[in-house]
């Protein structure tokens, strides 16, 4: 009986193992959910923080440009958002001509490390995992607006309010090896 238990169990802890490794995995998302939660809030913010008054309730035409970033989801969430907070936007015979400019829509990444990285043993051809006594991982998201109001022909800038400016953080932390946590401002929108 004995013979027979250590090939059985050998033979469950190979199916055990096999069975982990065979696991199907979900692909991520380009980009991943964080980075278009840090792209969200931080248009957001930015839009939160520009001066309408001047727009508010007048027909007004708009024109959006975007310098990077998925363009046309940009124009008609910027467009929707205004519309949303007051701005009433015609085709024809506009009081003003808005133009806004997103100058900035993007995520940065930075990081850092006290402790080995993770390398390639030379000769033995080994990989050494990270050995991270502390690791901080920043993630930011950022968006710049600018918003230029033009009379209703289109050639006179009538207003330029400041820029709005928004950004959102989602950091990640390690302590003494395997000690994690996240701090984030993501699931806060703003008002």
């Amino acid at each position: 009986m004995r013979g027979l238990a250590r090939p059985a169990v050998a033979a469950l802890l190979g199916l055990l193992v096999t069975g982990c490794s065979l696991a199907s995995q979900i692909g991520t998302t380009a980009p991943t959910g964080i980075t278009q939660q840090l792209l969200m809030r931080s248009l957001e913010r930015a839009l939160s923080r520009l001066d309408l008054a001047r727009t508010s309730g007048r027909p007004v035409a708009l024109e959006v440009a975007v310098q990077s970033g998925n363009e046309g989801f940009v124009k008609d969430f910027v467009t929707t958002w205004l519309k949303a907070h007051g701005v009433r936007t015609v085709q024809n015979s506009p009081e003003m001509k808005l133009k806004l400019f997103v100058s900035v829509y993007g995520t940065d990444r930075d990081q850092t490390l006290i402790g080995v990285p993770a390398f390639q043993a030379p000769v033995v051809n080994f990989p050494v995992p990270e050995l991270a006594l502390f690791k901080w991982v920043r993630n930011r998201g950022q968006a710049e607006l600018r918003m230029w109001a033009f009379d209703g022909k289109g050639d006179v800038v009538v207003d330029a309010p400041t820029p709005g400016v928004g950004r959102a953080k989602y950091d990640d932390f390690t302590v003494l090896l395997f000690l994690g946590f996240t701090l984030s401002d993501v699931n806060k929108r703003p008002d």
